[in-house]
């Protein structure tokens, strides 16, 4: 493909649009609330998945799940196909809490569409969505990096 520095242009500028939407997502719930809240959403998700999907340490999830069943925003339910384990479900607050932050979160990122077409939009987030997926595909196959000991440690 010709255009690398254009192709490296929209590298930079995901990077870039990633890390603004983060510090904007920062300040409430958080990165990894707002992330368990959208899964949480769509289906009952175990938080051993919960963590692979974001990407964040299981520990992680553990922690806000504590903090957001302690807001009233999730519970956890016993896994009926594993006793051992639970799934996190969204509480009628935490459905709530979600909408209200979604609608925060689209009324300011609207604001920069504002002069764009709804022809432009769709465009655009059709050829987003394809972009995104493309890329999740790609992560998906690369393998998985295997963990060395730690030669400082015994």
């Amino acid at each position: 493909m010709e255009g690398s520095d254009r192709v490296w242009g929209i590298v930079r500028d995901l990077h870039r649009a990633a890390r603004i939407q983060q510090r904007a997502a920062a300040a409430e719930p958080g990165p990894v609330a707002l992330g368990l809240l959208n899964l949480a959403a769509q289906q009952p998700v175990r938080p051993s998945a919960a963590a692979a999907e974001l990407g964040v340490p299981p520990q992680s999830i553990t922690r806000v799940v504590g903090e957001l069943a302690a807001d009233g925003l999730v519970r956890r339910v016993g896994d009926a196909a594993d006793g051992r384990s639970y799934v996190i479900e969204l509480t009628e607050d935490g459905r709530r809490e979600r909408a209200r932050f979604r609608a925060e979160l689209t009324r300011r990122f609207a604001r920069h569409l504002g002069g764009w077409s709804d022809e432009e939009v769709a465009t655009f987030a059709a050829q987003l969505s394809r972009l995104v997926t493309s890329l999740a595909d790609d992560v998906a196959e690369t393998p998985a990096r295997t963990r060395t000991r730690n030669p400082w440690r015994p």
